[in-house]
């Protein structure tokens, strides 16, 4: 099976990388492949509990993302982005956190990589 890489590194409010990512996501989650959704550099604000998107017109990033594991996708965030931002790793469910060499191992597995 084909395994495809969303690498998301972009912030949640004020861009439309993390709706356009989930639809593309969706789409190929439908299909036969294996499918791995992973939030990087600015990306992992997405997953700060607390935002009020709605707000300023934006969707709930983190509801998005998590939905995407109902569907069989393959959920990480970037540990070291984490850190640097202060985002708490508890209650991260269902999404695992990798290191630099496990985002590098993940990248050289896929056959496909997209980046948002």
């Amino acid at each position: 099976m084909k395994t495809v890489l969303f690498m998301v590194r972009t912030a949640p409010h004020g861009s439309a990388a993390i709706p356009e990512s989930h639809r593309a996501c969706l789409g190929f989650a439908t299909m036969p492949f294996e499918v791995r959704y992973l939030l990087t550099d600015d990306a992992v604000w997405a997953l700060q509990p607390g935002q009020q998107a709605e707000a300023i017109g934006g969707h709930d990033a983190r509801a998005l993302i998590g939905g995407l594991a109902d569907l069989g996708v393959t959920l990480f965030a970037d540990a070291d982005a984490l850190d640097a931002r202060g985002i708490a790793r508890d209650a991260l469910e269902p999404i695992g956190v990798l290191g630099t060499d496990e985002i590098a191992d993940l990248i050289a597995e896929a056959d496909a990589v997209l980046t948002y």
